[in-house]
């Protein structure tokens, strides 16, 4: 009966655990923090929020049933992704290193480390290139519909 009733003991202390992150987690989300009995405070910070592109245009949803994706890009030194283009809004998150976005005719954008971009599909063709020391990382969301490729190769 002593092991039964330290379990019972033991699944009502977990229960009542969880039940107060349940709880506590929305008042974190809604205030932008969170307190906690005996840690730091839960933070929640926007990186970014915009409805324009990098290249100042609004940009629309593709049609179809709606599909999210999360890549995460890694670029050793020295290297690049070839022309291409997206049919689809999405942003990019520099995690780690020096990425720049370089259109035909030379311009360009360069990224670093905690920095955001959106682009779409007004966004001319461009390539990706690691134009840092080390390994660069981008995180990408792609806002997509099911069965469109998130990425189109150009032409040079």
């Amino acid at each position: 009966m002593g092991s039964t009733f330290s379990f019972l003991m033991f699944f009502k202390a977990l229960i009542a655990s969880i039940s107060g992150l349940i709880i506590s987690v929305p008042a974190a989300i809604a205030d932008g923090h969170g307190t906690t009995a005996d840690g730091p405070a839960v933070e929640v910070k926007q990186i970014m929020g915009t409805s324009k592109t990098l290249e100042g245009d609004s940009f629309s949803y593709p049609e179809g049933v709606s599909e999210l994706r999360l890549y995460r890009v890694s670029f050793p030194p020295g290297t690049g992704f070839p022309l291409h283009t997206h049919p689809m809004p999405l942003t990019g998150y520099i995690q780690q290193g020096k990425i720049a976005l370089v259109k035909p005719g030379g311009k360009k954008y360069v990224f670093l480390s905690g920095e955001s971009f959106v682009i779409a599909d007004q966004t001319p063709a461009h390539t990706m290139e690691n134009v840092g020391e080390g390994y660069a990382v981008m995180l990408v969301n792609a806002v997509a519909a099911e069965g469109l490729e998130t990425v189109v190769m150009a032409k040079p």
